[in-house]
């Protein structure tokens, strides 16, 4: 079978002429989903913004308000990230770490923090924590955070 010829003029970037190839089609593998992520903060306002922003990169986005609510999603809902705020009230995002590692679940979860903790910071990766970020966060540290920890769990399931 005979491949299309470029149209005139059509070059890449080192003046080559580009083939006009269909994207190879992999039989049998079905495209990964990008990743369900869970966002737990006690700010309403901060958690519509996380959630815009992964939604923006096509994630799927399950949002929590405190810790209890965040343990009944990742009881019933397949989870794959989850973000938590460290400060919040009643069960702050380190015990709420410590409560999902007790339950042997081992998704990842990244810890945000407006405070500059270093005792905080330690505590949570000695705990599990995948990732400790500060607010304000930028979003790409947000997302590759995020990535990251897709790409771990990618890696666990092959």
């Amino acid at each position: 079978m005979s491949r299309p010829s470029a149209a005139p003029g059509d070059k890449d970037r080192a003046g080559e002429m580009q083939s006009k190839e269909q994207p190879e089609i992999v039989v049998g593998e079905r495209a990964r989903p990008p990743g369900r992520i869970l966002v737990v903060d006690d700010d309403p306002h901060f958690l519509n913004v996380l959630a815009r922003i992964l939604k923006g990169e096509d994630f799927q986005v399950c949002c929590a308000t405190d810790a209890a609510e965040a343990i009944q999603i990742l009881h019933h809902d397949p989870i794959d990230v989850v973000i938590s705020d460290l400060r919040m009230p009643e069960c702050d995002g380190l015990r709420f770490l410590q409560q999902v590692r007790a339950s042997a679940n081992q998704v990842p979860v990244i810890i945000l923090t407006a405070y500059d903790e270093a005792d905080s910071y330690l505590e949570a990766m000695n705990a599990g924590a995948s990732g400790f970020l500060h607010k304000p966060v930028e979003t790409e540290e947000l997302l590759q955070a995020v990535r990251t920890c897709l790409s771990s769990r990618d890696a666990r399931r092959c």
